[in-house]
């Protein structure tokens, strides 16, 4: 097939999307009706992840269908007949509600679009030759079937109920963010710390030490460091002489080059009463053998127990797949183990791990966790941010003294193609100063380097760029993000009413993000649908319905702050002469990083409160102004008394919800300062020399 200049339509197609085709399609008899639709979709400017979901959906079924039926061609295949059975369930009957609307969707979608496409492209001739390769249409409407509305319906409540559960939580997932982030930091720094006295005193490997936590863990943690070497000869009953002659003369794998230093968490102990403490929070991601591609080499009976496991923490269930791998990234120094440890976790008394991988995970994890939270990012924006003047802007507003600076990366939203501001704190870009710290100790460069795009949903919209999310040379694509937001918040129990295990997801964060701001802080629809960069204020309406949860609570402000100074990178520029003249037009409303009562006010635009900034989820609330919203609660009080006096119980009632906004605001305060102190901590490691 070609247009009207002679070139072929093929060759705009996708190369990877042309490889799924001729690994899964080629050989079916609808292939050319596959090949036609990748086509027509290609000339659409779909995504190519899309196309292939269609094409996926529709030629796995077909597969089903031709085989029930003992078809071979596509003129044997009657979708009144063959279709119409599946779909009312009368066939496969194992087959999901959601495989069969899928089906419906898809096929429905294919078979018109490549309709039209060729009544509106192609001339009489043309349009005859390939009729024959449009998917055919059955008789019955699509409003025959229930089962859309029904997958719909039961989508929408299942968010809805995951919503309500996670919703009240969101300053304590924060904080525990923070706090898991620190414990980590705190480990590799102590084993760097031990590394470098091992070298500096010439000691062998093994060496213990041990450190105590901060108060917020009240626990003092016992490790072991080794390398591969002294671990096989440590452990030679359970190694072939191969390798204990290997690791004796450190060649091979053992080598300098190829060796490996990792910890053995051996204990923990309680500091208040030296009872055993609860370690590590995913040790039991070790010890259950989750971790990882975990299905290899193991028995229906080592699976089955695994599979349990999952299941009990939401995780089997979530990922639609028979071996669900949900601490799984695929990509290389992101939370996975080096083959080497996987195999001798068995032989280890503790837990072994190497925790550059881990700490990589969390860092990543929480700046993710917290543009989800303080500003309802979508997975493909924050994918998005890179290094760059385009992306990263600090617009200084001179017409404040001292000068204010404010926050934006400048990101395309879902369904523009233009970008737009999103407007964070200064913390964030800290954060982000701390990633590219560790990017360029990767890298052992000044700079961060060029990736390519690799989300498949806009993979065909983006470039190379020094994009933020990356590691080892790698863009990292939405199952890294998934999988490294599990791995952070492992073990946190957040259930919904029917007593279901609730999985942090970016999306679901963000229906919290939007519901919180709507239902609680009672921020104008419209203004939020500004923030969340939607197009139709409709979808504002359904990310925003209140959650069974919301009804006579009240629950904690929308942002969180961290530490309270920045180090601004020199590669993060001003802001351009458009933003300036943007901020002129609002530099006399309360706006971008003004000090409010409690906090920093966070919108560019009029104040959706009418300046009342206690409780307001356009706020950040800073420990440093803890005393405002202390004087505000004892004013509400006071007032309330009044009132009470005076018999004015609407009056009344509101300096009720006015001190609860503040007592949240107060308790949410406390969390902030708890992770803060937690951050400070910097325990003296205790190394017992091997002499000892």
């Amino acid at each position: 097939m070609k247009d009207a200049k002679g070139n072929f339509y093929f060759d705009v197609v996708n190369e990877d999307l042309l490889e799924y085709y001729m690994k899964n399609i080629v050989n079916f008899p609808w292939a050319n009706h596959m090949a036609l639709n990748m086509i027509v979709a290609t000339s659409k400017r779909l995504a190519p992840s899309s196309i292939r979901v269609e094409s996926k959906s529709v030629s796995l079924r077909l597969k089903d269908l031709f085989n029930h039926y003992a078809l071979k061609n596509m003129n044997e295949f009657k979708p009144d007949l063959h279709m119409y059975d599946y779909l009312k369930g009368q066939i496969y009957t194992e087959h999901s509600l959601n495989q069969r609307a899928k089906f419906l969707k898809c096929y429905f979608t294919i078979s018109y679009r490549t309709e039209k496409w060729m009544q509106s492209k192609l001339n009489l001739d043309h349009a005859a030759m390939f009729k024959a390769f449009v998917l055919p249409k059955p008789s019955f409407d699509t409003r025959d079937f229930t089962l859309m509305k029904q997958v719909e319906y039961n989508a929408q409540q299942n968010r809805k109920l995951e919503t309500s559960a996670i919703t009240p939580l969101l300053p304590q997932i924060r904080a525990e963010g923070n706090l898991r982030r620190n414990q980590l930091l705190r480990l590799r720094n102590k084993v760097r710390e031990v590394l470098t006295a091992a070298k500096e005193n010439n000691w062998p490997l093994p060496i213990a030490f041990d450190y105590e936590e901060s108060e917020a863990i009240g626990e003092r943690f016992f490790f072991k460091l080794w390398d591969k070497p002294s671990f096989v000869l440590a452990h030679r009953e359970q190694y072939s002489s191969h390798s204990i002659q290997a690791a004796t003369k450190k060649t091979g794998a053992y080598s300098n080059k190829q060796n490996e230093c990792f910890v053995e968490f051996v204990k923990s102990k309680r500091t208040d009463d030296s009872s055993n403490g609860e370690g590590l929070w995913f040790s039991d991601l070790m010890k259950e053998d989750v971790l990882g591609f975990w299905t290899q080499n193991k028995s229906k009976e080592e699976i089955y127990k695994r599979l349990s496991y999952l299941n009990q923490w939401g995780y089997g269930t979530e990922e639609n797949k028979t071996y669900p791998v949900p601490f799984w990234t695929g990509h290389k120094g992101v939370l996975g183990q080096s083959t080497f440890i996987a195999k001798a976790q068995s032989k280890a008394e503790g837990i072994i791990f190497n925790v550059e991988p881990f700490y990589v995970a969390s860092i990543f994890a929480l700046f993710a966790l917290i543009l989800f939270t303080g500003s309802g990012i979508r997975l493909n924006e924050l994918l998005q941010i890179a290094q760059a003047k385009e992306c990263l802007v600090v617009a200084e507003d001179k017409n404040h003294q001292p000068p204010r600076k404010n926050y934006i990366f400048r990101l395309i939203p879902k369904g523009r193609d233009e970008p737009e501001n999103y407007y964070v704190t200064e913390d964030v870009f800290k954060l982000m100063a701390e990633i590219l710290q560790l990017l360029r100790e990767q890298y052992g460069s000044k700079t961060i380097p060029l990736v390519s795009y690799e989300y498949r949903v806009r993979k065909h919209m983006f470039g190379q760029d020094k994009y933020l999310m990356q590691y080892s040379g790698r863009h990292f694509d939405s199952d890294v993000i998934h999988t490294i937001l599990r791995f952070l918040f492992h073990g946190i129990v957040i259930q919904t009413d029917e007593g279901g295990q609730v999985s942090v997801k970016p999306h679901l964060l963000r229906h919290a993000f939007a519901t919180h701001a709507v239902q609680t802080e009672k921020l104008p629809i419209d203004v939020v649908k500004e923030i969340l960069h939607q197009k139709d204020v409709q979808v504002t309406g359904y990310y925003s319905q209140p959650t069974h949860g919301q009804i006579g609570q009240a629950i904690n402000d929308l942002h969180d702050n961290w530490v309270s100074h920045i180090d601004i990178q020199q590669d993060i520029l001003r802001c351009p002469e458009e933003l300036q003249e943007f901020y002129d037009e609002y530099r006399e409303k309360v706006g971008t990083m003004s000090k409010v009562a409690g906090g920093i006010c966070t919108t560019d635009a009029v104040c959706p409160t009418k300046m009342a900034c206690i409780g307001c989820a356009a706020k950040v609330p800073r420990p440093e102004f803890k005393r405002d919203i202390e004087e505000f609660h004892k004013w509400a009080s006071e007032s309330e008394a009044r009132f009470k006096k005076l018999n004015l119980p609407l009056e009344v009632q509101k300096m009720k919800i006015a001190k609860n906004r503040a007592r949240n605001e107060l308790k949410e305060i406390a969390l902030i300062e708890n992770y803060q102190k937690d951050a400070s901590h910097d325990p003296i490691v205790r190394i017992h020399r091997p002499q000892e």
